[in-house]
């Protein structure tokens, strides 16, 4: 017999709010690269560490969007700016029991067009202090090629599925940022 009683399978988080004002932010180091991905070979914790040289320095809070992302980005980078500019985030984490490193795609933007990932956070996406964002940048009408990394991109071979991957438009929300 049933007693009425709904639980709910689907996990809610309940993420704290950051207060800005008392919360010291945190550095966080995004590397950017126009029409795809930076290789993962370019990130390594051998010989004292090594990096992409295109980085970006900011400091933002665990509730910053990606939105918010994309808006810092663009200060700094003017050919960003186009209209239709897409911007796809990947979290690169250092590997806990070897030298090497995970990526995983987290979403994206594009300019002048609302996403769902617009207002994803780096919290909501297991962003942990230690972590690059790294960042490709493709140009409205631009081929994006991709860096080499994934799960199914392991040797460098292309999925092919990246137009389905795109972040869905809201409708109606075609305003201007």
């Amino acid at each position: 017999m049933s007693s009425g009683i709904v639980i709910s399978q689907v996990a809610v988080s309940h993420e704290k709010p950051v207060d800005r004002e008392k919360t010291c932010p945190l550095l966080l180091r995004v590397f950017c690269a126009n029409g795809r991905h930076n290789a993962m070979m370019e990130y390594s914790n051998r010989n004292g560490g090594s990096v992409p040289a295109n980085e970006l320095q900011m400091y933002t809070w665990l509730d910053c969007t990606l939105r918010e992302l994309t808006s810092l980005i663009k200060e700094v980078n003017p050919d960003a700016r186009r209209r239709g500019t897409t911007f796809d985030f990947a979290i690169v984490s250092p590997d806990k029991m070897s030298s090497r490193f995970s990526t995983r795609e987290i979403g994206n933007t594009m300019n002048g067009q609302r996403g769902i990932d617009d207002s994803k956070t780096l919290q909501q996406c297991k962003f942990e202090v230690g972590d690059f964002v790294d960042v490709a940048i493709t140009m409205p009408g631009g081929q994006r090629r991709f860096g080499g990394y994934g799960r199914d991109r392991e040797f460098g071979g292309p999925r092919g599925d990246f137009e389905r991957r795109r972040s869905p438009v809201r409708s109606g929300d075609r305003e201007r940022f």
